[in-house]
């Protein structure tokens, strides 16, 4: 009944409602390994939110294109005078705002399957890639930090602990104070598999001399 609403008679209202529903579908399934395979501290729900509305709002557009080139590039100018103030703090991000608006181009021309294949397949590599921890070349663990106080303790106090939890370390960074007599120690930590973290960091933290001990996991985008 609301064909009439519809100028162009060769588009079917239901064919319209269901690519706004579809693409929806799939930003959904989208948005869905976004969230799981994300890492660090820069997640916002606005960016997930957004990807789902791109990509339905790409459907939208390749249905009024139609196929069209002249209309295809009057959206094209428009849209370069969108401003985003919002900046993409990981390179990620921006292959999923490419993937979203993809699979939103591929239902809007009616391309069902290769946006059902895609979305699968595309999703299922995205998560493959992040469970193998793919491109990541750091070794560590965790990021220890501790002050030793060389008039308490001798300067290798701390390697019979280490010896006792860890696979292999790494000193990273040495700063003096107190003209020498305090030690602030900085290593990268592989602990054996059957290490206990937090009796470590106790047993580490109750040693005569080491004081302020601080454990940090290690990022998987920061390579040491």
């Amino acid at each position: 009944m609301f064909n009439f609403l519809l100028v162009n008679q060769n588009i079917d209202l239901w064919v319209v409602v269901f690519n706004i529903a579809f693409s929806f579908v799939l930003s959904l399934t989208i948005t869905y390994v976004y969230q799981k395979t994300h890492r660090g501290l820069s997640y916002s729900q606005s960016f997930v939110v957004s990807l789902v509305i791109l990509s339905v709002l790409a459907a939208v557009i390749m249905m009024v294109i139609g196929g069209v080139l002249i209309t295809a590039v009057a959206l094209l100018g428009a849209f370069t005078i969108i401003r985003f103030r919002t900046a993409v703090k990981d390179t990620k991000d921006i292959t999923f705002i490419l993937f979203s608006l993809i699979i939103g181009m591929a239902v809007g021309t009616n391309n069902y399957l290769i946006g059902f294949i895609g979305t699968i397949m595309i999703c299922a590599i995205i998560y493959f890639l992040d469970k193998i921890n793919f491109g990541s070349i750091h070794r560590h663990d965790y990021v220890l930090n501790f002050l030793l106080n060389t008039r308490e303790a001798p300067s290798d106090v701390y390697k019979s602990i280490f010896k006792k939890y860890l696979k292999n370390y790494d000193l990273l960074n040495v700063i003096s104070q107190k003209e020498g007599k305090v030690m602030d120690l900085t290593f990268n930590l592989n602990l054996l598999a059957n290490a206990d973290l937090n009796r470590f960091a106790r047993e580490l933290s109750v040693i005569s001399g080491i004081k302020k001990v601080s454990l940090i996991m290690a990022k998987n985008d920061i390579e040491y």
